[in-house]
């Protein structure tokens, strides 16, 4: 099943899984995100507009990202960069095809509510988009958080599984190529 759901206002359509619930009807979401939890798991879809950053190259710049992501998730002890690969206009066709894109897949090991036993970490695969638009100083960064171990003490055993890495690329693939921005304005504010 397809679910097209608008993002920023409409001005960016893409696939959301039907399982996935708006952040936003939960608790206050930043401006520039658009966040997405399963229902049935801990996955997560986290959509941001950012600041372009300026690397030497653009897989410097998904690695800043990716590097970000495990500061803010207090995992820069507990992460890898398994793959990073550009991506065509086939997978993204909604996006002009001179449009930096790239896909990192990676692995963080990340605690839910600050929980500090080094056995509540949740080993996480990430998988991790990024879209550069330099000519208006944006780069789009789509990330989608899978937990595939869950630990010993984690709160998360207690509501949830463990979530399908093989559905879930699948699912982003979805996303990838459904991602299409409607109204360029979104940029301008």
């Amino acid at each position: 099943m397809t679910t097209i759901r608008d993002l920023f206002g409409g001005a960016i359509v893409s696939h959301i899984p039907p399982t996935f619930i708006d952040v936003s009807d939960i608790r206050e979401i930043a401006d520039n995100q658009e966040v997405f939890a399963d229902v049935n798991s801990d996955e997560s879809i986290v959509i941001e507009i950012l600041q372009y950053v300026n690397e030497p190259s653009n897989e410097d710049a998904v690695r800043y990202h990716f590097a970000s992501l495990a500061h803010d998730n207090d995992a820069e002890d507990f992460n890898t960069i398994q793959q990073i690969t550009e991506l065509t206009a086939l997978e993204v066709p909604k996006l002009p095809s001179d449009t930096p894109k790239y896909l990192l897949v990676g692995q963080q090991q990340i605690s839910k509510f600050d929980e500090r036993d080094p056995s509540a970490r949740n080993l996480v695969t990430i998988l991790m988009a990024l879209f550069r638009f330099p000519n208006i100083q944006t780069d789009i960064v789509i990330t989608c958080n899978i937990p595939v171990i869950l630990g010993a003490t984690s709160s998360s055993r207690l509501v949830t599984q463990e979530g399908d890495v093989n559905e879930g690329y699948e699912e982003f693939r979805k996303i990838l190529t459904s991602f299409d921005i409607k109204d360029w304005g979104l940029f301008n504010a």
